[in-house]
């Protein structure tokens, strides 16, 4: 099982600086890596704030200023020991203050975030105390499920796949060409169907927890209700198996906002296809999530901001790695019921 590492500062290595926005971005890969840990944009007058289950444990004004919650004894401690300053409007709430100006904060940050999230993900339940890995950081424990993937033989499918299984889980891989799948796994079965046939849909997903779909277009310029049709006969197929939950991938562009408008334009055939499947997975029924990404990429990277109902600031790309793990999360943490998440870089 492959646990992503909370990794100490490198800022030794090499001999040029990391620009703000850089260090800024690391710093948020680093707290995005903790596991359980997810953000949210404009939480309260917060720029960036960062929960495990339902707490807030810190959250980044600007590019620099951390405000960061720890235990009452943690606090004082740290105070003591000055490694941190008072914060300005919530002492008594736990908070300290710490300003990471440049590559040599990432390290002392790095340390009391982890005791901050050590603190709040254990007194959430959210993580096992007596379990650590090779680094002395607590495992996190999660329940193990069978996951039905429609369209795996694509590049955001293949991620989800691969992931999921990296993570304990088995996943059923629906295809329309089984020789795609190269993949082995004693946890990974694949059935040949139609994503169209709510029969062949019905008999894969039996004994499954959730259905991931990942379809899109071969030819995004031509008119077709694929996207629309796929996702009926996959309601139709779930409620038939007492399969609730369904995660469905869609497109940053149904937000709104000029560059969307354009996109629509340009894509609008797409356009309309993923709407009409959108409209399918609201009036389901199910425990649906919908993702919203902008255009995708194949950067290695996992991490992803997200908010509730519309597009993260600046959100231009994201790798379908980071999809993969978004898709996933939500479906292990029981995250985002009944809502549309802008997912992005």
């Amino acid at each position: 099982m492959n646990h992503a590492r909370f990794i100490e500062s490198e800022s030794t290595h090499g001999s040029f600086m990391k620009t703000r926005k850089e260090v800024h971005q690391e710093l948020r890969e680093r707290i995005l890596s903790l596991p359980g840990v997810t953000e949210r944009e404009h939480a309260g007058i917060h720029e960036d704030a960062f929960f495990v289950g339902r707490t807030m444990f810190m959250h980044i004004h600007g590019h620099s200023h951390c405000d960061i919650r720890l235990s009452k004894a943690d606090q004082e401690r740290v105070l003591a020991e000055g490694k941190a300053s008072p914060h300005r409007w919530s002492p008594k709430a736990g908070f300290v203050t710490f300003i990471v100006a440049d590559e040599k904060d990432l390290a002392p940050a790095t340390e009391l975030i982890r005791m901050s999230h050590r603190f709040f993900a254990d007194k959430n339940g959210a993580l096992q105390k007596a379990i650590n890995d090779d680094n002395g950081q607590p495992i996190q424990k999660k329940r193990t499920l069978k996951l039905l993937v429609i369209g795996a033989t694509g590049r955001t499918g293949g991620e989800i796949v691969q992931q999921a299984l990296a993570k304990g889980h088995s996943v059923t891989a629906f295809v329309r060409a089984p020789e795609k799948i190269v993949l082995k796994s004693e946890r990974l079965n694949v059935f040949k169907g139609d994503a169209m046939n709510e029969d062949q849909l019905a008999a894969a997903m039996q004994d499954h927890d959730a259905v991931l779909i990942t379809l899109g277009p071969r030819e995004v310029f031509k008119r077709s209700s694929m996207m629309r049709d796929s996702a009926l006969a996959t309601a139709h197929a779930m409620r038939r198996a007492a399969v609730k939950r369904l995660v469905v991938l869609s497109a940053s562009a149904h937000f709104p906002g000029i560059q969307n408008r354009i996109a629509s334009f340009i894509l609008r055939n797409h356009m309309r296809d993923s709407l009409a499947m959108e409209a399918v997975v609201t009036d389901s029924g199910l425990d649906w999530t919908i993702a919203r990404p902008p255009r995708l990429t194949t950067e290695d990277s996992v991490t992803y901001r997200s908010r509730v109902g519309a597009a993260p600031r600046m959100a231009f790309t994201l790798s379908r790695k980071a999809v993969g793990a978004f898709m996933l999360n939500a479906v292990e943490q029981k995250k985002h019921l009944g809502q549309i998440v802008g997912i992005a870089k």
